[in-house]
């Protein structure tokens, strides 16, 4: 069997995937439209979902064919349950999936029609109603008893808020209510009834892709980590212009990262779909590479129904054929260390829309132990020890880039140690910038495509240093500021309410806030927004265009005597300009697609 050298590519079956297989002799001529582009190394066979539970019978059958294949088998589990709502519209009533939803894709076909005055919809467990909870103990003991590992489905959380769940929640909040529950859920329910039954079972939790809402709904990464033999992250991306899950594309990478961080070495891999690709397939084909630039272990395709004779297979096996080529080239990943500690949130995915104006991020659930420059964003608030961490990072001579958001958090709590920058009430708009020159005179005006909203972060003259800044007429208003503290600098970076606003700067802007906090990485972008960089620890580095137009980017390398390689064409770049202090390259980039390159 043909397999790939840096990776491998999963499928999932749902429960109506395998209730659609009518013979093993028709299954096998339709499978094998997969087989013909995809080097497939493991099948994930799911026994639960909705109203359908599978026989031991199909599974074991279906096991048996892919077995027979060479293919590795693991079992699946989606911990939702059909209800019934009599006489009532289809809504929820007790959270989003707390009793009720909108059942979409392949769950739509399955749906019987409904009697009269009577509706269905799928739901998540409710974890306190005892019925429920032992549905989930048999289904974990069923699964374990066929496989020899599974994966829950990242409908494993909770938002119910019925009347047993709140006399269960008591005094506590539902966050940590939830978080509670679910981590109490996990061990009694799932992994030990799977391991008794089973004890070489090796039980894996998916995180979904919406990291910012994991605290509410019992998404515990602090303690399920350490409950589950290995966990699973959804990089799966969703159309931030038209999905209610606005989520940047870059997350692909970062939460891969992240989760890396959680468990080192036990992330499993990354899980994707077709659902934002139908109207562009490239966007599809964009979810698999930001998997693997991010060292994703397996990619996850969900799932069998969905993709099985369609358009996006073919160009997904041609393309993993080539970075399959060129990935094994490229290190470990490194970048700014982001700090995200768990069950954080506030300024919610700031670093994936600053990944894509071109910042190259690691996000971390700990505090960095590093001697570079990190990022404290209004997340990294979630820790209260926070400011006494940050002083022994500046003292020790590294720096540290603080956001708006962090500092409107700390207010009042101690942030005045190490900046004169102060958060405001006040609000200005502008399109008008400018940058830092000579002495106090700042250089040149820029113009930025649209009026962007900005927090008033005020600084003390010659308290700080301006670095870049929003013009208005008669005033000018603090984007970066620099201060100086011990032995390190403190940056303060200002978001824009809206923070998909950072694509309407202006080329400069842009340029000199990637300058000034990539400086220790060695390689920073001077172009448009919605170009990314990927960056390893072996001088080799990924640029892609998240645009949908061609672009040229210029390269800046620090150190006149680098030469830039083109991994794939093995070409080297001609620099535009070569000095003592960096070299100066100029690339092309087409839509949504990447380059990978070697500093020799």
């Amino acid at each position: 069997m043909a397999t790939y050298k840096n990776f491998d590519i999963a499928v999932y079956f749902s429960t109506r995937c395998l209730a659609s297989i009518t013979t093993l002799e028709a299954f096998e001529k339709e499978f094998s439209l997969l087989e013909k582009h995809l080097n497939i190394s493991k099948v994930y066979l799911e026994t639960h979902r909705d109203d359908m539970d599978m026989s031991a019978d199909l599974l074991r059958s279906v096991k048996g064919f892919f077995e027979n294949k060479g293919i590795k088998v693991s079992g699946g589990i989606t911990s939702t349950l059909f209800k019934s709502q009599e006489n009532k519209p289809l809504i929820d009533e007790t959270g989003i999936f707390g009793c009720g939803g909108t059942v979409m894709g392949e769950n739509a076909k399955a749906l019987p029609s409904p009697q009269k005055g009577v509706k269905k919809a799928w739901t998540t467990f409710c974890f306190t109603d005892q019925a429920s909870r032992q549905k989930l103990k048999e289904i974990s003991e069923f699964t374990a008893s066929i496989f020899d590992e599974f994966i829950l489905d990242d409908f494993y959380f909770t938002t119910c808020t019925c009347e047993s769940c709140i006399k269960e929640k008591g005094d506590r909040s539902w966050e940590q209510f939830r978080l509670d529950l679910m981590a109490e859920v996990s061990k009694s329910l799932v992994i030990d009834p799977a391991k008794k039954v089973n004890p070489k079972c090796n039980v894996i939790i998916k995180y979904p892709n919406w990291i910012e809402a994991y605290q509410e709904t019992g998404y515990n990464t602090e303690i399920e980590p350490l409950l589950f033999d290995e966990i699973y992250t959804g990089t799966e991306t969703r159309d931030t212009n038209h999905s209610i899950q606005h989520l940047p594309r870059y997350g692909s990478y970062s939460l891969m990262r992240w989760m890396e961080n959680v468990k080192p070495g036990k992330n499993g891999g990354g899980w994707i779909d077709p659902g934002q690709g139908i109207r562009n397939l490239a966007y599809y084909l964009e979810q698999a590479y930001l998997t693997y630039f991010a060292k994703g272990r397996e990619l996850m395709l969900f799932c069998y129904s969905w993709i099985v004779d369609t358009i996006f297979v073919p160009p997904l096996g041609f393309e993993l054929e080539k970075l399959d080529e060129v990935l094994g080239e490229t290190g470990n990943p490194v970048g700014i260390p982001v700090y995200e500690p768990h069950h954080a949130h506030g300024e919610d995915h700031l670093y994936d829309y600053l990944g894509m104006a071109g910042l190259a991020f690691e996000p971390q659930p700990s505090f960095p132990e590093t001697d570079s420059l990190i990022m404290l964003t209004a997340n990294s608030a979630r820790d209260e020890r926070v400011l006494e961490k940050m002083k022994a990072h500046l003292i020790k001579g590294a720096d540290v880039c603080i956001t708006s958001g962090f500092l409107e958090a700390m207010q009042g709590k101690g942030i005045e140690e190490f900046t004169s920058a102060r958060y405001t009430d006040k609000k200005a708009v502008s399109r008008d910038y400018m940058i830092s020159g000579m002495g106090s005179v700042f250089f040149g005006d820029y113009y930025g495509r649209n009026d962007v909203l900005f927090p008033v972060v005020s600084y003390s003259n010659n308290g700080a240093d301006c670095l870049i800044a929003a013009r208005k007429d008669d005033n000018n208003f603090a984007l970066l500021l620099r201060n100086h503290y011990a032995n390190g600098t403190v940056y303060t970076l200002t978001i824009p309410d809206d923070y998909a606003d950072f694509y309407k700067y202006p080329v400069e802007a842009l340029t000199t806030i990637r300058q000034y906090l990539m400086s220790s990485l060695g390689v920073y972008i001077e172009g448009v927004d919605n170009v990314g960089i990927f960056m390893y620890d072996n001088e080799t580095f990924i640029v892609e265009s998240f645009l949908d137009n061609d672009t040229i980017i210029k390269l800046h390398v620090a150190g006149g005597a680098k030469k830039l390689i083109d991994v794939r064409s093995g070409q080297e770049l001609t620099p535009l300009l070569r000095k003592e202090s960096e070299s100066i390259f100029e690339v092309p980039l087409k839509p949504v697609f990447y380059k990978v390159f070697k500093l020799v």
